[in-house]
């Protein structure tokens, strides 16, 4: 009697070890595409902006300066005084100074005045919506659709097979094309979440943005197609057929500015969605520091669960 007990009570609890925890029963695959191109045309901000040479006379010799109304003066050695006649001599040089000054000095209360007429009362400089050098703002955002939305992966894969993943163009192409495909699907979009960071310097918006996108890829064991900087890759791995029905598809979009987007501060409701893939969609490849676009399920015979959804997207909400 107490070894078929022990056999019962050892058999039961095999089985509960071979019940898979749903918190571990991650979507087996998934496809991205994306790339970096505005982080590495960047060049360190203000690095490209000086040169030398031209516009700064700093060896020796001489030149001739004329000026209309002022003369004519003849400039020795550092080229930075006038000596001679028709009325051009230092004095001449030190008003001239003291009128471009004056001028640069009114431009620039003028451009902060319109600057500051956007602003809001609390909000600083770095919450301007006006793009600062150096810097980058960094948005996850991410859906979750419906099944009958799942045409939607055969086109992600093409975007990411043939789309132009090398330049900030090709990028801002893909980030157009992928808003308006989710504004044709928005009537199945049940889910949403967004996390919005910045700004902070280049390279810290780029550490950023590698460990949100990898934190994604990672949810799924196989990566059908990957398209990435110019290149793609694909996986002959076999898919594992689900036993479940397929319930949702998640998209998720890690995108990298130089300025702040207006439209994209919440996600909790219908309106906000419209807003958010307008905003998406009209990035400027000048605009634009870097994009990933990652989809699970990729495989047409796999699976994600409602159960799947809140288990390992919590941070979606309903819309």
């Amino acid at each position: 009697m107490k070894r078929l007990l022990s056999a019962v009570l050892f058999g039961a609890f095999f089985a509960l070890l071979s019940v898979p925890d749903p918190a571990f029963a991650l979507p087996r695959s998934g496809g991205s595409f994306g790339g970096r191109g505005g982080f590495r045309s960047s060049g360190g901000g203000f690095s490209q902006g000086y040169s030398s040479g031209r516009g700064y006379n700093s060896g020796g010799g001489s030149n001739i300066i004329v000026m209309p109304g002022l003369g004519w003066g003849w400039g020795g050695g550092w080229g930075g005084y006038g000596l001679g006649g028709g009325g051009f001599g230092l004095g001449s040089l030190m008003m001239v100074g003291l009128l471009g000054f004056g001028a640069v000095m009114v431009l620039r209360a003028v451009r902060r005045g319109q600057q500051s007429s956007a602003w809001q009362p609390g909000d600083d400089y770095d919450d301007a919506p006006v793009a600062l050098p150096g810097r980058a703002y960094v948005y996850k955002v991410q859906f979750g659709l419906g099944r009958s939305a799942r045409g939607i992966q055969t086109r992600l894969e093409q975007f990411a097979a043939s789309g132009d993943t090398s330049s900030e163009a090709g990028l801002a192409q893909l980030l157009q094309q992928t808003a308006l495909e989710l504004m044709r699907q928005k009537d199945v979009i049940r889910y949403g979440a967004l996390e919005a960071v910045g700004p902070m310097s280049l390279t810290n918006g780029e550490t950023k943005m590698n460990s949100l996108s990898l934190a994604e890829r990672s949810r799924f064991g196989i990566e059908r197609v990957r398209g990435a900087d110019g290149t793609v890759r694909r996986s002959d791995a076999a898919a594992v057929e689900s036993t479940d029905a397929l319930e949702y598809l998640i998209v998720t979009l890690v995108v990298a500015t130089r300025s702040p987007l207006a439209d994209l501060k919440t996600l909790t409701d219908r309106e906000e969605l419209d807003a958010l893939l307008g905003a998406l969609g009209g990035v400027a490849p000048d605009a634009l520091l870097g994009l990933e676009v990652i989809w699970t399920p990729a495989d047409t015979d796999d699976a994600l669960t409602s159960t799947d959804l809140l288990t390992n997207y919590p941070d979606l909400r309903s819309l």
